[in-house]
């Protein structure tokens, strides 16, 4: 009895973690990503540092408004910003700014039709 108790008491204690965890900004391999990218414009020379700096911009605006979010929100935003294998911050930013009916702030890059 006194096993059953302690776990319980454990379990319960590791509730309160868990909404914490679910809000947090998902993980991105954007190196991986930029390392794809393409020059959105003539001047643009360098696309992967291009990419990096655009990329770490989303994920910093993401991080201020990441909580304040609706959860539901989040994950679809989560899931579309994933879509075709190359994770992006910028298409996550984009689709909360959409959906929340505010001007995106940045460019999502997108891989030339092929």
């Amino acid at each position: 009895m006194k096993a059953y108790t302690l776990c319980t008491i454990t379990l319960l204690g590791c509730l309160p973690g868990i909404p914490a965890m679910a809000q947090q900004l998902p993980r991105f391999n954007v190196e991986a990503t930029c390392k794809e990218a393409q020059p959105l414009t003539p001047q643009d020379t360098n696309p992967y540092e291009s990419c990096m700096r655009d990329e770490t911009a989303a994920e910093r605006q993401l991080r201020d408004i990441w909580s304040s979010t609706a959860e539901g929100l989040r994950t679809t935003c989560a899931r579309e910003a994933q879509i075709g294998g190359t994770p992006s911050y910028v298409d996550m930013l984009t689709c909360l700014q959409v959906a929340q009916g505010t001007t995106p702030t940045v460019t999502p890059r997108r891989k030339p039709a092929q």
